[in-house]
């Protein structure tokens, strides 16, 4: 009998752990660990991703405040509809050409709001703006040369000009402008 009682223990213990631990460790805890290491990468991810921060501000705060504001003033993180178009209407004013009719082009459907067509999928937006102007070519022509050496990147995307005997044209023109999304 002495004999029989550590094989009947030793048995019980193999039984007790092919039905309760095993099961127990392979399901449930095996489980929790393996969300544990995900929760792990994320942690590693995130303090990745601090650390990176850091740097980046640490590299931004060494560069110059005026050149922020060029940088701001060149792709801005918005687009500034009415300050664009005092921008432009100045830039006429300067270069001697009378500015009207300004649209800005809309989405197609129910726009929601201030909905504009955006083009693209990148870091940048756009929108389309026309604008119809009134002047001689010379005036025409400074006005373009202003509009290309403005910080704010604009692309001119349609030109139509009515014909005209007195010297005077009508331009109307379609801006495509640019900002950070």
């Amino acid at each position: 009998m002495s004999r029989v009682i550590p094989v009947v223990l030793i048995l019980v213990a193999i039984g007790l752990f092919f039905s309760y631990i095993n099961p127990t460790y392979a399901g449930a805890i095996a489980a929790l660990r393996s969300e544990i290491r995900s929760y792990d990468a994320a942690l590693h991810a995130a303090e990745r991703y601090a650390e990176k921060e850091s740097q980046l501000i640490a590299e931004r705060n060494q560069i110059p405040t005026e050149g922020l504001e060029r940088v701001e003033t060149f792709l801005p993180d918005g687009v500034d509809n009415v300050q664009l178009i005092l921008d432009l209407n100045a830039l006429a004013d300067r270069s001697g050409l009378l500015l009207s009719d300004f649209d800005i082009a809309e989405t197609s459907g129910e726009p929601e709001g201030d909905a504009f067509a955006l083009v693209g999928e990148g870091p940048t937006d756009t929108l389309e703006l026309s604008v119809t102007a009134i002047g001689d070519y010379e005036s025409f022509k400074t006005f373009l040369e202003g509009a290309e050496l403005s910080l704010r990147p604009l692309d001119m995307v349609d030109l139509t000009i009515a014909d005209s005997e007195t010297g005077v044209y009508s331009y109307t023109m379609t801006f495509r402008i640019y900002w950070l999304r």
